[in-house]
């Protein structure tokens, strides 16, 4: 039997031309992500995917050229969308951001912001432990308290009920 080793490129990012590790997720994280993958995966009928740890290209090049890339804990996208040797090559309809063990809740704005740059429309920002969202559109952030919406591109409103979210992670704790 042969074993190939390869260098895991799994929670890494490739940010401002040098690899960046993300930090894994812990339990408060995990049952929000996984909440949430599986509310808007409902919503969307088969029409849109949320899917999890997807590397999003930047457009951005290393000085030695490579592709530069950041790593949202959810990104939501369309049938269709480019992709290039499994990394999306264009902005996320949208995207999603988990506070993990090791980050700031200003890293994760930081990181909203690169995405709402790239083009996505909206990011999602999550503060498991102390029960915080955040929906952040270019030139607006609100805090929300009772659910977290999102547009799709066929005009579709798609509601996340926070209450719904914090008895689930409750449940599982």
């Amino acid at each position: 039997m042969s074993t190939v080793l390869t260098t895991p490129q799994y929670h890494v990012e490739l940010i401002d031309g040098r690899e960046v590790e993300k930090p894994l997720p812990k339990k408060l994280h995990a049952m929000c992500q996984t909440f949430l993958i599986e509310e808007l995966n409902r919503a969307f009928q088969r029409q849109y995917r949320a899917l999890s740890e997807l590397n999003v290209l930047t457009g951005e090049l290393t000085p030695e050229g490579r592709r530069e890339y950041t790593v949202p804990d959810v990104t939501v996208v369309a049938p269709g969308m480019r992709y290039e040797e499994g990394d999306l090559a264009e902005p996320p309809i949208w995207a999603v951001e988990i506070l993990s063990p090791g980050q700031t809740i200003a890293d994760l704005f930081v990181r909203a912001e690169r995405l709402l740059k790239l083009g996505c429309p909206l990011a999602w920002v999550i503060w498991p432990e102390k029960r915080k969202t955040w929906e952040y559109r270019p030139g607006d952030l609100v805090e929300k308290s009772d659910a977290l919406l999102g547009e799709l591109p066929d005009g579709t409103e798609v509601r996340v009920g926070l209450t719904d979210m914090w008895e689930d992670m409750a449940r599982w704790s």
